[in-house]
């Protein structure tokens, strides 16, 4: 279901009003909460400090309250879609979908399945914190993934994997044994359940991010991950395949971006020799964590959810680059690494960044137009000569025929 065509939603991003969260209001932490004690100390899952606002709060909480209404009138033609306002269903619901535990996760549900392209333009507008979670499983769910049995896999990625770990230190939390343990999980699971991708650097760091805003709850890390590497939308196996053909192919489209949005940009980057790989494959691979700050990568990968991995990834850069051009003219190949590591810098951007986006996304006739005239031999060429048209999932499970599980 991660499968959204954003196309309908694309003329409401310019007059879309992004409600920003005031960093110095936080979640209300109960001290007498025990339950979640671990979760408050390392501020994980709804105690991660991204910020609040009451007005986005409360526009939450009255539109999923208004899903609790079960005597209402159909919304749609979908039988299946009207069934799930039945009281006889809802047990059954819960009993088929071991993922959604919480009634605010099913009143999410059925906003996603019964009103789709609000539900995206609500996200983007921002999520609550306590509300994240719910909506990124949602977003993302397959009922699949839930039925299959998870235990600690063992697979050739398992040494890669170990290794990694030890360097996954986004955050104190990944120096709590157990914690490290729940991410060995995740990492071990997904290269078994996706042999051919097995496990690739950066595949930690965006598994990491997500245990923490899960409030590391490692199975259902394991589903939301999953769903980036088997969906057309996400296309996470392009990604992390051992050749890493979709990189090569989202960097030509980056850089083609630059030399028509930002021209001096791009002459800049030419004339002092720097190379794609080093700053965008560090963003791609490790879904902006490794050089932006936590709270940040939350932010953005509210974004990437909605948009997809290739509209998404490409209007944040494109956004942080046209943010940054004037700087970045006077930046060589040297400053740029240090330049872009804003985590280091201790610098938070990611509203200014996503606003940005909003206010002139990439559209998919722009990547298409781009890959009919490059010049590279690159593998995906001819997918993404039809990415976002009829033809275009057909021949992605072409190019994905045995890598997804």
């Amino acid at each position: 279901m991660g499968q959204l065509s954003c196309a309908q939603i694309e003329k409401q991003d310019n007059n879309l009003y992004r409600m920003t969260l005031d960093f110095n209001k936080q979640e209300n932490k109960n001290s007498f909460d025990r339950g979640n004690s671990f979760s408050q100390k390392y501020e994980i899952g709804k105690y991660l400090q991204v910020g609040k606002n009451p007005k986005l709060d409360e526009m939450w909480a009255e539109k999923l309250n208004s899903f609790k209404v079960y005597d209402e009138p159909t919304r749609t033609s979908s039988n299946y879609r009207n069934s799930l306002s039945k009281p006889d269903n809802i047990q059954q619901f819960f009993q088929d979908c071991h993922l959604i535990t919480q009634d605010y996760e099913y009143y999410m549900f059925r906003f996603f399945i019964q009103e789709k392209q609000e539900f995206k333009y609500y996200g983007l507008r921002g999520l609550p914190q306590k509300y994240r979670w719910a909506y990124w499983k949602v977003i993302t769910f397959q009922k699949g993934i839930m039925h299959k049995k998870m235990d600690k896999q063992i697979s050739e990625a398992n040494y890669c994997i170990k290794k990694d770990i030890n360097r996954t230190l986004i955050s104190d939390v990944f120096k709590e044994e157990a914690v490290v343990d729940k991410l060995d999980y995740v990492l071990s699971n997904l290269a078994y359940l996706y042999p051919k991708v097995g496990y690739c650097q950066g595949m930690n760091y965006i598994a990491a991010l997500f245990l923490m805003v899960s409030g590391v709850q490692e199975q259902e890390t394991v589903s939301v991950f999953a769903e980036l590497l088997d969906s057309s939308f996400y296309m996470f196996n392009l990604l992390f395949q051992d050749d890493l053909p979709l990189l090569f192919i989202m960097e030509e489209i980056i850089m083609k971006l630059m030399q028509v949005r930002l021209p001096k940009v791009y002459d800049h980057f030419v004339q002092c020799d720097i190379s794609p790989s080093i700053w965008i494959s560090k963003i791609l691979l490790s879904g902006f964590v490794y050089l932006f700050d936590l709270l940040d990568c939350v932010l953005f990968w509210d974004y990437i959810f909605i948009k997809g991995s290739v509209l998404g990834y490409t209007d944040l850069i494109m956004a942080m680059v046209t943010i940054h051009q004037d700087a970045l003219l006077t930046k060589n190949e040297a400053d740029l690494s240090s330049f872009f590591n804003f985590q280091e810098q201790k610098v938070r951007c990611a509203e200014d960044i996503i606003k940005q986006a909003l206010l002139k996304p990439i559209e998919e006739k722009e990547i298409r137009k781009i890959m009919r005239k490059t010049d590279k031999k690159l593998d995906l060429v001819e997918l993404f000569k039809f990415f976002g048209k009829e033809g275009f999932e057909k021949l992605y499970q072409k190019f994905s025929n045995g890598i997804t599980k």
